[in-house]
């Protein structure tokens, strides 16, 4: 006799690793590429170096770009004066955005001339830009409910909770082979890892898990087509919350360490762009050229 399908109960917003993404790296990738147009035509007219007219008037409008990534993100975040512009996950969005097109259009500035300060600035750039990227991979490892809010582990535990209740019932009535592999199933994801391996190495183990469940399912031929299917369905979500408990703690930690590195480095930079600023002002270079 069939079971009916299982449902999250009411009162528990269920997590998701897969959580409701916004398109900033979409549109991120529009504005290079529109910009990478920019920069071919610019190639075509003229000769690009960092002195050029044009070069000036990308770089003043990167580090803009680049500065109100440093700036608005953390106003957002730390201080109540930004509350009525927004949900926080918008203002990362528009974080991720401009923190890659500034840096991009900095690089045609630069007209791929690295010396002296403004080398060391662009190196800063590229480092502070690639642990952006490893941020953002951080940020969304850690699991979230349906409304984009980070879980709790008490949300996962108590969803956990249930899905394990559901697997005793639907065990309860099955020969002892069955219930010797959803036992096996369910002790899989027992396996300690470190935080690195934990988060870098999420999309690996997923997918070798339910390779495992694939194939152990196949040797339940006793089970009709919908009990193993909604049997896959418990023993992967289950799989999922466990590995969301780890994920939890994992990301956050690995986020601790991550702003120590990326918070110095993108001071760093923007002391050194401003040095930068400054001589272009004093020896009258570019635009401000008699």
């Amino acid at each position: 006799m069939s079971q009916s399908p299982i449902q999250a109960p009411p009162h528990v917003s269920v997590p998701s690793a897969q959580a409701r993404s916004k398109p900033e790296l979409e549109v991120s990738l529009f504005f290079v590429i529109v910009l990478s147009g920019i920069y071919i035509a610019y190639e075509v007219m003229a000769e690009p170096s960092g002195g050029h007219p044009v070069g000036h008037i990308l770089g003043i409008l990167g580090t803009l770009l680049m500065l109100m990534t440093e700036v608005l993100y953390s106003l957002r975040k730390r201080t109540r004066l930004l509350n009525w512009a927004g949900p926080v996950r918008n203002w990362l969005s528009f974080h991720i955005i401009t923190g890659i097109v500034g840096p991009f259009m900095v690089l045609m500035h630069t007209g791929l001339q690295y010396r002296g300060i403004a080398g060391i600035s662009f190196l800063l750039t590229l480092i502070v830009v690639g642990s952006g990227f490893v941020g953002r991979y951080l940020y969304t490892a850690l699991p979230r409910t349906l409304t984009g809010v980070v879980a709790s582990r008490q949300d996962i535990e108590r969803e956990a909770t249930y899905i394990h209740r559901e697997l005793t019932q639907f065990q309860s009535e099955k020969s002892a082979r069955v219930q010797q592999l959803v036992a096996e199933l369910s002790q899989r994801h027992a396996e300690k890892r470190s935080d690195v391996l934990t988060v870098f190495g999420r999309a690996y183990y997923q997918w070798r898990y339910q390779r495992q469940l694939s194939r152990a399912l196949r040797q339940m031929d006793q089970l009709e087509q919908e009990q193993r299917q909604q049997l896959h369905t418990l023993l992967s979500r289950q799989r999922e919350l466990a590995r969301q408990v780890d994920m939890l703690e994992s990301a956050r930690r690995l986020l601790r360490f991550w702003h120590i590195f990326h918070v110095p480095f993108g001071l760093t930079l923007f002391f050194s762009a401003a040095v930068h600023v400054v001589a272009t002002i004093y020896f009258r270079a570019g635009l401000l050229a008699p």
